[in-house]
């Protein structure tokens, strides 16, 4: 899978991307937050490789302006579920599961970005405090916030416990806490 992107002068942002699917190129197009369109063909026979069409698909969108992501402006954004153990229990595992899948599905296809792990532990509150935390990389911040909160709220995954902090990805500085379903509260990794 590539996916790039191209800043319009109005300040959208547009998504190209393409992947390899049962022997078919799949292309996805469209603007950032939203669906897009697709469209499926069988692999060309002029192309002996996956590589070959790579190399003409980064032609034909670099032409017009889009670059890959890890040249773009994006953030990081870590969403942060409370557990009462180390480990977490059978609950938190399936949580994780589900809620990554969700996320993978949605932020995909709005072009907005992807799951990029998780880890499950002991945070740095000076108070003994454990925590699941799924980290996501996205393109623009606020969309990302927004369909992580309405995929989590529709998919009844434990909405009203997330916290949600961001960074800057060409700053490795500290997350800032973005969302939080309880009121008042400290965040930490």
């Amino acid at each position: 899978m590539l996916t790039l992107y191209k800043k319009e002068p109005d300040g959208k942002l547009l998504y190209a991307e393409y992947w390899i699917e049962e022997g078919q190129v799949v292309e996805h197009i469209g603007t950032v937050g939203t669906h897009g369109t697709t469209s499926r063909a069988d692999l060309p026979e002029a192309y002996n490789h996956e590589d070959e069409f790579k190399s003409d698909f980064l032609k034909r969108f670099s032409d017009q302006g889009y670059e890959e992501a890890s040249q773009q402006y994006g953030y990081v954004l870590l969403i942060q579920y409370p557990m009462k153990s180390m480990t977490g229990t059978k609950r938190d595992l399936w949580l994780k599961d589900k809620a990554s899948e969700a996320l993978i599905s949605e932020l995909g296809w709005r072009g907005l970005g992807i799951v990029d792990g998780h880890d499950m532990g002991k945070t740095a509150n000076p108070i003994t405090e454990f925590a699941l935390n799924i980290y996501c990389y996205v393109v623009d911040e606020k969309l990302g916030i927004q369909t992580i909160k309405r995929v989590l709220k529709e998919t009844r995954l434990d909405y009203t416990r997330i916290k949600i902090a961001s960074r800057e990805l060409k700053n490795d500085g500290e997350y800032v806490l973005k969302y939080a379903a309880k009121k008042a509260q400290e965040f930490y990794v």
